[in-house]
């Protein structure tokens, strides 16, 4: 049974999966944080191992020393081959069950993966799976007092092979198939602890039988999703196995994965790798397999920072691992969604790699459920709200939730369970389509006497599924009061207010009533904590306070108005979205680009209406005739000026028009066909029209030809000039 060298990359990366990928685990004080697992890794030890596939064997263990965990979650490290005589043992603890909560825990562990080994003929070389499933479950029945989920990664290329171990019979040809009826056994034990097997062979390992052992566990680690059921793989390439190793343990983790990236890194180079972290992830992890220790890798977040692999930036919290190894993993809480830049520097001297970074995520999401009427009667109609937030605010984009299930139920006295089909289809009593809010609405049962109860559950690939009960009664003959919350969806910066109302109609003698907020952040209050509601109808106004310290991002939650026995009579989700004040440096910036668009628009229509202006204003195309009497040829004719403004003025001498600058007749355009002329002393001449000559004050007569007016050039020019007593035709007559 010869260990190929996809067993060292497999090893390397399960036990690096197990425990580099955990998330923090949950606690009383933050429901939402991602729960606890009890991890056992088993890794054959046969006797075909050669001493560096020992050495790479524990290099890969000793990755858990470097491995950020949980205090939480617990990892052990089983070694296994085969016992064929006396003072041999099947199996070999190597790192007994391990929670790591300080450094001098990390660097126990670190050091007991020291034990794995390869296995020569005198200590039991072959393949004892039974052995070696007996001890995981043995490990796996260590009381628990926090409940974890629990896995058992088998490692192996080999088959069952116990025929030279007497324990299984006298009989060598029937020691396998006594062995095989021992592994049943322990597989029933297994599924009844609800303890699941994911195998991961490769090479000659029997895929028939890895498949027994993963069917045989517990099936249904996340409830109904598919690829979360345990099943054996077995590959052929060390490239099928990271992909294939890390798929089985984000599905045993009911975590996401997202496309493993791959790219070549040459010597004295660098390359980056693009990889996603989703909205709807809280946890994660960036998972860099480099394969030499001397690659460098930096990580920089979607907005091109540079991210610490130690401590806190931005509301995340950083953690790396396996800096000195083959593998290397940046664990992120509450990471920021979007495109990460994984870049892996090369030094001189490294040979040609084929490197690869793959996000494994979790959503430890928290549902709330909410009731239109939480005091419904008998036959009364109630809409049911279930929606989704992380740990800092409600999920609205349709997309991150696609792939979700929203479901509830409604049981109570005096009838059976009903479903609720819920829906964001923005009809019905669902609100608004696509906002992330699902509803649906429900009768209570006329039989309905007392309690009653709805169950709020949220499910789907990545997400630490989420179940919200919701206890109610059903309201009596002394209920008498109503109540609704009024509080519109707002942007707020911190230390800013959403306004909101409580309108109240009592039937009843007056009720004290309480407001309280569930599932808000501790930088959120409310303005108004407790109020009388008097007979009738009443309004009370409320503020929501958002604390000066409080994060960018949305907050979720809900109000309620409770009465004096505690008893919910009204409630509202909180949907705000909290925005920091812009920087005034940036907001001086916005200003300058704001005017230079206004700017760029406002130039070109001045210009275009300024230059209009002038066009209109040009007289440039309107030629003046002096008259002796109307209806006889003209005696003189003057172009107006070309590029001199809107007015210009002239002069009547010795019988003939004269250009003269300031003094004299002034003539412009007017309205429409119009030319407004003023005489030496100021006053307004009759208004000129082409072919309308009019008389001026030395007792000639004063005429107009227009260009811009069809036809009319023809008005005067087809006369010849009339040879008067007082004027001779001069050279440049008709000139200006």
């Amino acid at each position: 049974m010869r260990v190929t060298s996809s067993l060292r990359s497999l090893l390397a990366l399960a036990v690096t999966a197990a425990v580099v990928l955990l998330p923090t685990a949950a606690s009383a004080s933050q429901p939402s944080d991602v729960k606890p697992v009890r991890v056992v890794v088993l890794v054959d030890e046969s006797g075909s191992l050669s001493g560096p596939d020992v050495a790479r064997e524990r290099a890969a263990s000793q990755l858990i020393a470097l491995s950020e965990l949980s205090p939480q979650s617990q990892v052990a490290v089983v070694g296994f081959g085969s016992s064929n005589g006396p003072g041999q043992a099947a199996v070999d603890i190597a790192c007994p069950l391990t929670g790591v909560q300080t450094a001098q825990d990390r660097e126990s562990l670190s050091r007991c993966v020291e034990k794995l080994r390869r296995r020569n003929s005198g200590e039991g070389g072959d393949t004892d799976h039974a052995a070696a499933l007996e001890q995981a479950l043995d490990i796996m029945n260590t009381p628990d007092d926090q409940q974890r989920a629990k896995i058992v990664f088998l490692l192996t290329d080999g088959v069952l092979d116990v025929r030279n171990s007497p324990q299984y019979g006298a009989d060598a040809q029937a020691r396998n198939r006594n062995a095989r009826a021992q592994i049943d056994r322990s597989l029933r034990d297994a599924e009844k602890a609800r303890v699941q097997i994911w195998p991961l062979g490769f090479g000659s390992a029997d895929k028939t039988s890895l498949d027994a052992f993963a069917a045989g566990g517990w099936r249904q680690p996340c409830g109904d999703q598919e690829t979360a059921t345990p099943r054996a793989r077995v590959v052929a390439t060390s490239a099928d196995v990271e992909r294939s190793l890390l798929e089985a343990f984000a599905y045993a983790r009911c975590a996401g994965i997202e496309q493993s990236v791959t790219d070549s890194l040459e010597p004295n180079a660098t390359v980056d790798l693009q990889v996603n972290i989703p909205i709807i992830a809280t946890d994660g992890s960036i998972v860099v397999v480099k394969r030499d220790r001397r690659i460098r890798v930096t990580y920089f977040d979607p907005d091109g920072n540079q991210v610490p692999k130690q401590g806190e930036q931005n509301d995340s919290t950083f953690q790396v691992a396996g800096e000195a190894g083959p593998v290397e993993s940046l664990r992120i809480r509450n990471p920021l969604p979007g495109k990460w830049r994984v870049q892996l520097t090369s030094p001189p001297g490294v040979s040609r790699q084929d490197v690869s970074a793959t996000v494994v995520w979790q959503g430890a999401l928290r549902a709330s459920i909410s009731l239109s009427n939480p005091r419904p009667r008998p036959g009364e109609q109630v809409a049911v709200r279930l929606r989704l937030q992380t740990r800092t605010g409600t999920i609205t984009d349709p997309a991150a939730l696609e792939g979700l299930r929203f479901t509830a139920r409604m049981s109570g006295d005096g009838f059976q369970e009903l479903p609720v089909d819920l829906r964001d289809a923005g009809d019905g009593p669902d609100r608004a389509q696509g906002d992330g809010e699902y509803s649906g609405q429900v009768a209570i049962p006329a039989s309905a006497t007392g309690d009653l109860s709805f169950l709020g559950k949220v499910t789907g690939p990545g997400v630490a599924g989420d179940e919200r009960p919701y206890a109610t009664r059903v309201a009596g003959p002394a209920d008498r009061l109503r109540a609704q919350v009024q509080l519109d969806a707002a942007t707020v910066e911190p230390g800013g207010e959403v306004s909101g109302t409580v309108r109240v109609t009592n039937d009843a003698e007056p009720a004290q009533l309480a407001l309280r907020l569930i599932d808000v952040p501790g930088t959120v209050s409310l303005s108004l904590q407790r109020f009388q509601a008097p007979a009738g109808a009443s309004e009370h106004a409320l503020k929501l306070r958002i604390g000066a310290d409080a994060p960018k991002g949305p907050v979720g939650g809900s109000v309620q108005v409770v009465d004096a026995a505690g008893q919910v009579v009204a409630e509202e989700f909180v949907d705000v979205d909290v925005e920091p004040p812009t920087p005034l440096w940036q907001r001086l910036l916005q200003a300058l680009l704001v005017l230079l668009l206004i700017l760029a628009v406002a130039l070109p229509l001045l210009f275009l209406r300024r230059r209009a202006r002038m066009r209109a204003a040009d007289p440039s195309e309107l030629t003046f005739y002096l008259f002796e009497r109307p209806g006889e040829p003209y005696v003189s004719k003057m172009q107006a000026p070309l590029g001199e403004g809107p007015e210009f003025t002239f002069e009547i001498s010795a019988g003939r028009l004269v250009r003269t600058f300031g003094t004299g007749y002034t003539a412009r355009r007017g309205g429409g066909q119009t030319v407004l002329v003023r005489d030496p002393s100021g006053q307004e001449l009759e208004p000129l029209r082409p072919g309308r000559p009019v008389p001026l004050p030395g007792g000639m007569f004063l005429g107009v030809d227009d260009a811009r007016v069809k036809g009319a050039e023809s008005v005067y020019g087809a006369r010849e000039p009339h040879q008067s007593r007082t004027h001779r035709p001069m050279p440049g007559d008709d000139l200006l």
